[in-house]
């Protein structure tokens, strides 16, 4: 009896050992396989691909970059990075697309919609990671976060519709007629107008728009916006309005209209109070999509993500000019305070 349980416990010993040694190896099978993915050449080359250059876009870049080295990857030893813009024109942008496939890019990483249209025509081969993007579907990316283009993910950031109106009836409620300058040729503009339609006709705003085509139309079509008796401007995110933002700012000041707006860079440009997506941090989540492709991983099935955290920011010189007290509860809630000494908070 005793030799039989003997026998028995052996068996066991001998399974559970041989169990161990096999998770043993697949482990180390992983990591060399991770490792293998990085080491397959020198360095990866990643080509940044922007649209334009303004402060968001630079936010983005800073926090891909922050996020490939949060990972753990190196700079020169396991990736580099080339930046290629286009300096807001748009019959550029494909070229740049061409200039990076034909350079060897192993991964491209686009900032805006311009961009990240023009990879998905021109770049069907190489991996892609979209940032800087209100709709990574509404681009043409795919037809949900799960099911998209083989060698695409990325993440999108809608505007902050819903807290920008709970804002401007909390603090603002004399504000009922809102306006905005949209580029119907941009779609991620397109898809932004009405995602606002949508989330005033919910919280009781009436929205007027004006449109633009190109940078030279912008002043004039912020004239006539300002002449269409709006309370505000809530200035949509876009690629022509953020480079053209100074227009629209100026036709406001002169009627004495206050403006909000999405983009960090119009508040810099003068907007009185800004709901903007935190678009440093959307460029980590970026930058882990693109470390978990460098590692091996298929962009097809990794799921593209849809990001929401915010920062509010308020420029008191902007709201002194117009003469508009500043809400202090306001003041205090924000991330950044511009035109005071508080700074960062």
């Amino acid at each position: 009896m005793v030799e039989s349980v003997r026998r028995v416990l052996l068996g066991v010993g001998v399974v559970v050992a041989a169990s161990m040694i096999l998770l043993l190896s697949d482990l180390q099978h992983r990591e060399r396989g991770a490792r293998k993915a990085l080491a397959q050449k020198h360095a990866w080359k990643i080509c940044f691909v922007q649209y334009n250059d303004v402060v968001d876009v630079k936010d983005a870049e800073r926090g891909v970059l922050d996020g490939l080295r949060e990972s753990g990857l190196e700079d020169g030893r396991d990736f580099e990075v080339k930046i290629l813009n286009a300096q807001g024109d748009m019959a550029t942008v494909s070229a740049l697309i061409d200039t990076a496939v034909t350079g060897g890019a192993d991964l491209l990483i686009t900032f805006s919609t311009p961009t990240l249209q023009a990879a998905l025509r021109r770049a069907q081969n190489v991996p892609v990671v979209y940032n800087y993007v209100a709709s990574g579907l509404k681009a043409g990316a795919g037809k949900s976060n799960t099911d998209h283009a083989p060698n695409v993910t990325g993440v999108s950031l809608l505007p902050a519709n819903d807290e920008a109106l709970t804002l401007l009836r909390t603090y603002f409620p004399s504000i009922h007629r809102i306006g905005a300058l949209y580029c119907p040729a941009e779609t991620n503009m397109v898809y932004a107008k009405a995602s606002l339609d949508d989330a005033a006709k919910r919280a009781g705003f009436e929205v007027v728009y004006v449109p633009a085509e190109t940078a030279t139309d912008v002043p004039d079509a912020a004239a006539a916006l300002m002449s269409r008796d709006i309370d505000a401007v809530l200035q949509i995110p876009g690629n022509l309005t953020a480079s053209a933002f100074g227009s629209i700012g100026e036709a406001a000041r002169r009627a004495h209209v206050p403006v909000f707006a999405f983009q960090k860079s119009q508040a810099v440009g003068g907007a009185m109070v800004v709901v903007a997506r935190d678009y440093e941090d959307s460029g980590r989540h970026a930058a882990r999509l693109a470390v978990r492709i460098m590692r091996g991983e298929n962009p097809k099935k990794i799921p593209l993500e849809d990001f929401s955290k915010t920062n509010l920011i308020v420029n008191l010189d902007a709201a002194r000019a117009l003469g508009i007290p500043m809400p202090p509860a306001l003041v205090r809630s924000a991330k950044e305070v511009l035109g005071d000494a508080h700074g960062n908070r």
